[in-house]
């Protein structure tokens, strides 16, 4: 595992949110034509492996798809321009990395204004 993967897991299981967490990923999902499956009680790491996984089959098989995925999560544009891979599998890795932090930021800005 990569140090910012690890750094990502530390941080996503500090506040136990998840569950939060993996909701927010089926509803942007969900409004974007996609169907995420991933259990409410996964781990962190898991939940790292279902998002490359998910966002790998999409870039090989349904490329419009991905892209609306991620403009619903809201990546930052100069975010995904600075991945210089060409290789589906390691497009994947950077961008769960990306997605899962994005989505990390929602959930948490939402459990802090509660």
């Amino acid at each position: 595992m990569k140090t910012n993967e690890i750094e990502l897991i530390k941080e996503l299981e500090s506040l136990n949110l998840i569950p939060s967490l993996i909701q927010q990923i089926k509803k942007d999902a969900q409004l974007s034509g996609l169907d995420f499956q991933c259990a409410h009680d996964s781990s962190a790491k898991e939940l790292i492996i279902i998002v490359y996984e998910f966002l790998l089959n999409h870039i090989v098989n349904d490329f419009g798809s991905y892209l609306n995925f991620l403009y619903r999560v809201d990546l930052s544009e100069n975010d995904l321009k600075s991945i210089h891979q060409i290789q589906p599998k390691e497009i994947a890795k950077e961008v769960t990395i990306l997605l899962l932090k994005r989505e990390w930021q929602k959930v948490y800005l939402r459990s802090k204004n509660q």
